[in-house]
């Protein structure tokens, strides 16, 4: 009944964890995209507060999980990260299940409110990876997980859209709800953790384990934080401003699809991006791929804001996914060098807090800067690619 599965548990546990990360992320896309239509079903009929509180439901889940991140790595570190990806993902199974049943856009936003609070699997599922993976595949394990999730997210959508278009936005959310709960029964059964003395980690001096204030002061770990926030914010950005910049641009004659078309085609290219970090990793020091990586960005995104028609936006898209991806995937690799083993949980979930955070924040600083220009978001994420190089260059460790 086994045999397909992996001899070595630690192979098991990355596959346990990289098809539960695929039926979460996918599980998740199948709706979102779509809650417009779902707030304009639950009675909201003006296009602005339609616009506002889908907005809303957007951002308000991943900013209390970001703020939740540090408690839930905590308990982790103590507990077994398996417990956390569990409760993360029975989290998930009820709220979609009640998602589809929501009368109001009230209700909505209890629900999403109710998610942050107990949700974040992705918060703790790098971590999960980390903890089980040997040294010499840790950067390859950890571009493939990366490659899952963004493709996964790329492809949600189209497939959330069949759905809702076949059947209606809440039977969708009822098949997010099995995503969800298909995951849950698949890190049960597959995933295992180490013994309690290897999880528990080496002590720290003294005796005691690491605090939460001993792993913010780990070298360069401020650093590392801040990539993941600006990454994130970078990646996130374009979302919101693509649709209004192709528009503006009036070379496509089908704006929704020309700018689905370019969302899905960068993500794609990111996922391709993260593929060859995570195995180039294993043969170039992650400091020089991080910077070639940042140095792309601020070539790519430079010339986004310039373009006089959709096909340059379009290839210019993908030539960012290529140049400048891969980059978070390189930061969890830099910080699985510089973390020690007893605060893993913990640190990483500040990284995954602080990449939900700018993941948030990024769509709405887009249209904070679409009142100045619709471009000025490509020239800003340039800068922020150029400031992150100039960081990363004087205060990342040579390993």
């Amino acid at each position: 009944m086994t045999r397909w599965l992996p001899q070595e548990q630690w192979r098991r546990n990355r596959l346990a964890i990289n098809i539960t990360a695929a039926l979460v992320f996918a599980g998740f896309t199948f709706v979102m995209p779509f809650l417009p239509l779902y707030v304009r079903e639950c009675g909201v009929a003006d296009e602005a507060d339609v616009a506002s509180w889908a907005g809303l439901l957007i951002t308000i889940s991943p900013l209390i999980a970001a703020l939740m991140a540090p408690v839930w790595g905590r308990l982790g570190d103590r507990y077994g990260m398996k417990s956390m990806v569990e409760r993360a993902t029975l989290a998930m199974t009820v709220h979609w299940g009640l998602f589809g049943f929501a009368r109001s856009v009230y209700e909505l936003a209890g629900l999403r409110v109710v998610l942050g609070l107990f949700g974040g699997f992705g918060t703790i599922s790098m971590p999960m990876l980390v903890a089980s993976t040997p040294k010499e595949h840790m950067s390859r394990s950890i571009g493939m997980l990366q490659t899952v999730q963004i493709v996964s997210a790329a492809v949600g959508p189209m497939a959330g859209g069949a759905l809702a278009d076949s059947f209606g936005i809440r039977k969708t959310c009822l098949v997010s709800a099995a995503f969800s709960l298909s995951a849950l029964i698949m890190i049960n059964r597959l995933y295992r953790e180490t013994p309690a003395e290897e999880r528990a980690g080496a002590a720290a001096p003294g005796g005691s384990r690491m605090t939460l204030r001993q792993a913010l002061t780990l070298p360069s770990f401020g650093v590392l934080a801040t990539l993941m926030f600006c990454v994130s914010f970078v990646e996130r950005s374009f979302a919101p401003v693509l649709p209004l910049y192709v528009q503006a641009l009036g070379t496509a004659t089908h704006v929704a699809k020309t700018a689905g078309l370019i969302l899905s085609l960068g993500l794609l290219s990111e996922a391709v991006s993260a593929t060859v970090m995570g195995n180039r990793l294993r043969k170039v020091p992650a400091r020089r791929l991080l910077l070639w990586r940042l140095g792309g960005g601020v070539i790519a995104c430079l010339p986004m804001g310039l373009v006089t028609g959709t096909g340059q936006l379009l290839v210019l898209r993908v030539v960012l996914g290529l140049l400048a991806g891969g980059c978070m995937v390189v930061v969890y690799t830099l910080g699985s060098q510089i973390i020690p083993a007893e605060t893993r949980a913990t640190s990483f979930s500040l990284l995954s807090s602080a990449a939900l955070l700018g993941g948030a924040l990024g769509p709405v600083a887009a249209g904070g800067l679409a009142h100045l220009s619709i471009r000025a978001i490509f020239f800003f994420n340039s800068l922020v690619c150029a400031l992150l190089f100039v960081a990363s260059w004087k205060r990342l460790p040579r390993f």
